[in-house]
């Protein structure tokens, strides 16, 4: 068995041509096909894209983004900390919410193109990822997620600080690069990620307390996970997670080695540690898929012009991701 998958994913070599493997193509076959499927059944209609919007244009008009009766299966709630409708707030004055679904639907294509190392093949072969193509259907948040994740590991951990704000759950970024012994980076996050609070929180001071009303008190409590289990404590499994990948991280930095087991634990973390635990949260599992492609070496000596390693710092390394 281990023989035949190999063979299906080597690249077929023909003279001095290298073809995509067998592999690759059954799978970029089958999410393509499942692409379709949703853009033709799904995109025809507003999703949770809607619900950023319609939180941003609340917002703006001086409303709560959050609805307190709000169920997890309530159409269009918004489950968000606040700088996205912030963020989205102005917008809506002049961006109608069909242009805002077709530019976010735009922006999930992008990110999933670039997570598959701007491979157009590699990229249908990740929706065939069942979470991957849920999330394109109802077109949340996870593949940005998981974007910024990839930036925050590769080329510097201020990505961290939007992904915060976007979902609070990379805020466990800061204890696995405090972990990996790297502590002006930990800092700098804290920092830049307080900053943006403390703005967020003059701009709009009750849209927080409403913010804990709703989803930190009842996320992953009455339904809003696909496990039974409260937000509390997957939160707390995943800071032990993050801690410990970031200890996997400050070993192999000590021993030259590579990274990336590390990083994939950290992404497991965070997935886990969602708010709302979704199906489409484990789409952000597919930010494994370049870390692991184009996997960090240990420290080294900097060098002029060095892309940023897992926690930010310099590395003279920075492979490309190429296709399978």
């Amino acid at each position: 068995m281990t023989a035949i998958g190999q063979r299906l994913m080597t690249p077929v070599v023909i003279g001095s041509r290298r073809y995509p493997s067998i592999g690759l193509l059954i799978l970029a076959a089958i999410g393509g096909s499942l692409l379709l499927i949703v853009a033709a059944t799904e995109w025809r209609h507003l999703n949770d894209e809607y619900a950023y919007w319609l939180a941003g244009s609340r917002l703006a008009a001086g409303a709560s983004p959050y609805d307190i009766t709000a169920a997890p299966n309530t159409p269009y709630a918004y489950w968000y900390p606040p700088p996205l409708a912030q963020a989205l707030a102005p917008l809506t004055s002049f961006v109608s919410a069909d242009a805002f679904s077709v530019a976010w639907t735009a922006l999930l294509l992008v990110c999933l193109w670039w997570l598959a190392g701007r491979d157009v093949l590699v990229a249908l072969a990740l929706v065939a990822f069942l979470p991957v193509a849920v999330e394109l259907r109802v077109r949340n948040v996870h593949l940005v997620l998981a974007t910024l994740s990839v930036l925050a590991l590769r080329r510097s951990p201020l990505f961290w600080v939007p992904a915060t704000a976007l979902k609070i759950t990379p805020v466990l970024a800061i204890a696995y690069l405090a972990a990996a012994g790297r502590w002006r980076a930990a800092l700098l996050v804290a920092v830049a990620g307080l900053a943006v609070l403390a703005v967020s929180l003059v701009l709009a001071p009750g849209a927080w307390q409403a913010f804990l009303d709703v989803v930190g008190v009842r996320a992953g409590a009455d339904g809003g996970s696909v496990l039974p289990i409260p937000f509390a404590v997957r939160f707390a499994a995943g800071a032990v997670l993050a801690v410990a990948a970031g200890r996997l991280a400050l070993r192999a930095e000590r021993t030259g080695a590579s990274a990336r087991v590390a990083e994939a634990l950290l992404i497991v973390a965070l997935t886990i540690a969602n708010p709302t635990l979704w199906v489409t949260a484990l789409a952000m599992l597919v930010a494994i898929v370049p870390l692991w492609r184009t996997a960090a070496p240990g420290r080294t000596t900097p060098t002029a012009g060095a892309a940023p390693t897992a926690g930010g710092e310099p590395s003279a390394v920075q492979p490309e991701v190429s296709a399978a």
